[in-house]
C-alpha cells in the first residue's frame, strides 16, 4: 500500500481505494485495525508473487522493519496490561503468567516481553506525570523498524550491566550509542560493542589485589551427603561456560512422553538430573575420557546373590551409599558380573572372570532391530540406551533378543516402577501400558523406530 490508499468495508469485505487523502488529512475511517492489516497483508502477498528479482530484496526489508513495528506495538499492550493490573484481576497474578498461557510462550520470553515493555514504553509517577522510557532511543528505533529484537536484548542487558556509580548522563549517552550502533551491527558484534563501552565506563575495574591473581576457575561444584543418603550438590560456572552447558541439559531435558497423548510426568528439575545422567553417560562411553586400570569410570555395586535373585536387601556402592534391591536388579539388566565365593568369615575364597550381561553381539542385533530407545513416543539413540532384559536376568530371563530391548535410563527406570509390559515381536517390540494410563491395555509401538 501507498500512503494514500484506504482500506474500506462493504460490507464484510474489505476492498482497497486507490488516492484521495492528502498528506497530513486526517479522516476517522472506523475500520477495524486487525481487519485491515489482514487485508493488507493479503495484498503483500500478491505483491511477493508479482515481484520481479531485483525488488524482491527490498520486500525482504519492509517485511522485517514492518515486524519490528508490530513488536513495537505488541509491547507497548504489553506495558498497558502491566498498568491495569489485568493479570491479577483475572488470577494469573503476574503479567509474565498471563502471557505464559496466553501466548503459549515459555516463562523466559514471557519475562523478557515484560521487561522490555517496561523500558521501551512511557512510564508515570505516582503523582500521574507521564515520564519518556528509560530506553528512548532503542525504542525510537524499534518503533520505526530500525532495530529487531536480538539488538534490543543486546541494549537491554548492557544497559542493565551498567555500575550505578555509572551517572544518569552517561547511561543515557551509552543508550543512544548502543541504538546508534544497533542500525547497522548484528547482535553478536553489538555485544562486542556493549563490552567495549562497559570496560570504558568502569574503567577502574575490580578492587586490584596485592597477592597475584590466580588462574580463571570455570566456576565451583561442591557435593554433600544428605541423610536420606541421597548426593546434594551446588555451585555455579561462569557465563562463558554456563551458556555451553546449559543449552546442552536443556537439549537433553525435552519431555518425553510416557505414552502418546500423555505428558511426560517429570518436573523440569527431574528431567535437567536425567541429562545430566545421560551427559555422564556419554563421558563414559567416550574414547577419550579418563581410565582407571584400563577401564573407563565405573561404579562397583556390591550385593549376595540371594538378595539379586529375591529381591529383598540392600546393595552397597564404591561411597558407601545403599540401593535397594529392586534398584541393583535394574542395573544388573546391563552391567559386568563378577562372581566372588566367601568364606564363612566373608573371606574371599575365588575371584570369577568379568561377564557381561549384554554381550556386544547381542548389543550390536538389538540396535539392528530397535535403533535406539524402543519406548513409545522416545527418539534417544543407541549411544544413550541400555539393554533391559523384558524377563529379568536375575530370574533366570535369557540375555537374547527375544527378551531384551533398548531403553533409555528414563525409560528404563519407568518400566521398571510402573507396570508396564514388553512384547517382543518379530522385527519391533510392543508395550503395555499399566490400567492407571489405559484401562484397555492397548499395546502401543514407537512408531519413530517403524
Amino acid at each position: 500500500m501507498t500512503a494514500k490508499d484506504l482500506v474500506v468495508w462493504s460490507g464484510k469485505r474489505p476492498e482497497i481505494v486507490r488516492g484521495g487523502v492528502d498528506d497530513g488529512e486526517v479522516l476517522d475511517t472506523r475500520l477495524d485495525p486487525r481487519q485491515a492489516m489482514v487485508a493488507c497483508l493479503d495484498q503483500w502477498r500478491q505483491s511477493i508473487v508479482e515481484c520481479d528479482d531485483t525488488g524482491l530484496p527490498g520486500q525482504i526489508r519492509d517485511i522485517e522493519a514492518v515486524s519490528r513495528m508490530l513488536h513495537a506495538v505488541m509491547l507497548e499492550t504489553v506495558a498497558e496490561l502491566e498498568r491495569r493490573n489485568i493479570a491479577a484481576s483475572t488470577g494469573f497474578g503476574t503479567t509474565k503468567r498471563l502471557l505464559a498461557g496466553m501466548l503459549q510462550l515459555s516463562a523466559t520470553e514471557a519475562g523478557t516481553r515484560v521487561t522490555h515493555a517496561t523500558q521501551l514504553t512511557a512510564r508515570r509517577t505516582l503523582s500521574g506525570e507521564l515520564l519518556p522510557p528509560a530506553l528512548p532511543n532503542t525504542a525510537a528505533a524499534l518503533a520505526a523498524g530500525q532495530i529487531g529484537l536480538g539488538q534490543l536484548r543486546v541494549i537491554a542487558e548492557t544497559i542493565n550491566a551498567i555500575p550505578t556509580s555509572v551517572g544518569a548522563e552517561q547511561r543515557q549517552a551509552a543508550e543512544a550509542d548502543l541504538a546508534r550502533y544497533a542500525h547497522s551491527f548484528n547482535p553478536a558484534s553489538l555485544y562486542k560493542v556493549g563490552r567495549h563501552l562497559l570496560a570504558h565506563l568502569d574503567q577502574d575495574g575490580p578492587q586490584p589485589r596485592d597477592e597475584p591473581e590466580p588462574a580463571a576457575a570455570a566456576g565451583e561444584l561442591r557435593f554433600r551427603e544428605r541423610r536420606d543418603g541421597r548426593l546434594g550438590f551446588e555451585g555455579f560456572l561462569e557465563s562463558e561456560h554456563g551458556a555451553a552447558f546449559r543449552s546442552l541439559i536443556e537439549q537433553l531435558a525435552a519431555p518425553r512422553p510416557a505414552a502418546e497423548g500423555i505428558p511426560d510426568p517429570r518436573t523440569t528439575p527431574q528431567r535437567n538430573a536425567d541429562a545430566l545422567l545421560e551427559v555422564c553417560g556419554l563421558a563414559r562411553a567416550a574414547q577419550t575420557c579418563p581410565t582407571t586400570a584400563g577401564e573407563p569410570p565405573h561404579l562397583t555395586l556390591t550385593l549376595t546373590w540371594e538378595t539379586l535373585r529375591t529381591g529383598l536387601g540392600a546393595a552397597t556402592l564404591d561411597y558407601g551409599t545403599h540401593l535397594s534391591a529392586s534398584q541393583a536388579r535394574r542395573w544388573a539388566c546391563d552391567a559386568k558380573i563378577i562372581p566372588i565365593v566367601l568364606s564363612g568369615e566373608s573371606e574371599p575364597l575365588d575371584v570369577g572372570r568379568a561377564m557381561r550381561t549384554v554381550p556386544l553381539s547381542l548389543r550390536r542385533a538389538l540396535i539392528a532391530r530397535d535403533r535406539g530407545c524402543a519406548f513409545p513416543g522416545c527418539d534417544r539413540p543407541p549411544g544413550l540406551c541400555q539393554a533391559h532384559h523384558c524377563r529379568p536376568w536375575a530370574d533366570g530371563g535369557d540375555t537374547s533378543v527375544d527378551n531384551c530391548v533398548l531403553l533409555c535410563e528414563t525409560h528404563h527406570r519407568h518400566v521398571h516402577h510402573t507396570g508396564w509390559e514388553i512384547l517382543i515381536r518379530p522385527g519391533y517390540v510392543e508395550f503395555i501400558p499399566p490400567a492407571i494410563i489405559d484401562p484397555d491395555r492397548r499395546p502401543l509401538h514407537n512408531p519413530l523406530r517403524c
